[in-house]
């Protein structure tokens, strides 16, 4: 397997030694920028089970502008699920981003890293483009358009353009995108397919079924129509049999209508006027059970939408689940994960599909350098130093690469505590006299005057150098 150990490591430093890229492949404008005028309409207004049937089908043969234009009218309207949906994006985006080089002790991949984070830096539309590429954890997939500018040395990153989802099309079988007319901004009918030099296309979740069939969204659009149609379920009932109504019991026909004519005018006189044979009474519904019921309901769709976003339920509402229960722990640990996928899949696309065209451009001399997205949590943090304690005790210590690995876990930038060598001009056989007088010594004071008997041209650091050594032994 030497051979092919041989051949991985070309190819891996090869990385970064391939410049040549034409001009004419640097996108330097934009041309996908859209007129707020042709946003799709409203989708969710009036929205029902075959409505919502009919856009998936849609979809599924390639026209997804319906599916994508409910999908935004779903996170719009619906406050739970953009809650939980700006939480996930937060786990990620609110941590830090660091640019690390392919080899730290190699100058030119620390230059090239310095010049990468610089890059990124430097750009403001960096964190919202990174915002609309993790839409596609919901989404199926997300573009964005890269735009790069002349400066003195070579090209910058200018502006990184999300692409809006109504300009996505897969009815050619294939992923393409609607041409715009760069004056009006208004769409054309003619299409094109993402070129890699101009786009990034990001794909943030793990099914494998076609992009086109909507992504994990698609499994809470019935759990949104039926939260939305509850609410106005409940608004319903509350309107019919909220307040309390009146209940009439007569003898004869003569009470009845007496009772009839009674109630027509109830409303006008604010009283009721009857016989003392006729008796009325006030009923009331109750709506405690009623309540009760609509508030699980909507609690099993609000968890369902948890589930897909993030992964857990107990960030959202308060659920008892037993002392020592462990429940929160086990999914605390499971919104970590996602986490740490997010961030991973994230730094992956930017790494391909922007770093590496960026240092290709501007010919840049190291390798590739990393991109580290967040850090470990709190508890795996604490967990590592303990661990490293244990090896120091061991005797053992981190190498260069771990040192580097562990950089990358905790977000840190790590690097060896220098080792205190001791400088003291003597042989070992006169170091180890010295150790001994400081050992034969009752006090600091004593050892120091016999280490300046001995030897009169000894300094302060290294007496303290002798005294460290001897008491360490």
């Amino acid at each position: 397997m030497g051979w092919f150990k041989n051949m991985y490591k070309t190819l891996r430093d090869r990385r970064g030694t391939e410049k040549s890229i034409s001009k004419n492949d640097i996108p330097t404008h934009p041309i996908s920028t859209v007129s707020s005028l042709m946003e799709p309409c409203a989708m969710a207004l009036n929205m029902d089970a075959g409505r919502i049937l009919s856009i998936v089908s849609e979809a599924e043969a390639g026209q997804t502008r319906d599916l994508f234009a409910l999908y935004r009218d779903v996170i719009l309207v619906d406050s739970h699920i953009q809650s939980e949906w700006t939480k996930r994006k937060l786990a990620v985006l609110g941590d830090s981003i660091s640019v690390l080089p392919f080899d730290k002790k190699n100058p030119a991949d620390v230059k090239t890293a310095e010049a990468v984070n610089e890059a990124i830096t430097g750009c403001k539309a960096f964190r919202m483009a990174c915002s609309h590429m993790m839409d596609s954890s919901l989404y199926p997939i997300s573009v964005v358009e890269k735009v790069y500018a002349p400066v003195q040395l070579g090209y910058a990153i200018a502006n990184l353009v999300p692409v809006p989802y109504h300009l996505l099309d897969w009815t050619a079988g294939k992923l393409q995108i609607f041409d715009v007319d760069p004056v009006s901004g208004y769409i054309l009918s003619t299409k094109h397919d993402p070129d890699p030099s101009r786009y990034i296309v990001h794909k943030g979740n793990l099914l494998a079924a076609p992009e086109n069939w909507g992504g994990p969204m698609r499994s809470i659009l019935f759990w949104w129509l039926l939260s939305a149609m509850s609410r106005e379920w409940w608004a319903r009932f509350l309107d019919r049999y909220g307040s309390p109504f009146l209940v009439g019991k007569f003898a004869d026909d003569e009470g009845k209508n007496l009772l009839e004519r009674a109630f027509s005018l109830a409303t006008r006189l604010g009283g009721i006027v009857c016989s003392r044979d006729t008796s009325i009474e006030i009923q009331k519904v109750s709506s405690n059970d009623s309540g009760d019921a609509y508030d699980k309901f909507l609690s099993i769709c609000q968890r369902e939408k948890s589930k897909l976003i993030i992964g857990q339920t107990l960030s959202a509402e308060a659920q008892p689940t037993g002392l020592g229960s462990g429940v929160s722990s086990l999914q605390g640990a499971v919104r970590d994960d996602i986490r740490k996928f997010d961030a991973m899949m994230l730094s992956d696309t930017l790494i391909h599909q922007l770093i590496t065209q960026f240092c290709q451009i501007n010919n840049l001399p190291g390798r590739i350098p990393k991109l580290v997205w967040g850090s470990q949590s709190n508890e795996d943090i604490k967990a590592m130093g303990s661990l490293l304690q244990s090896f120091a005790a061991a005797g053992m210590e981190l190498s260069d690469a771990g040192v580097t690995q562990m950089s990358e876990n905790t977000g840190y930038s790590l690097q060896r505590k220098a080792s205190v060598t001791s400088t003291t001009p003597f042989s070992a056989d006169q170091l180890e006299r010295g150790k001994l007088i400081v050992l034969n010594s009752s006090s600091r004071r004593e050892a120091v005057e016999g280490l300046k008997t001995l030897y009169p041209t000894l300094e302060e650091r290294e007496i303290n150098t002798i005294i460290a050594d001897a008491l360490n032994r």
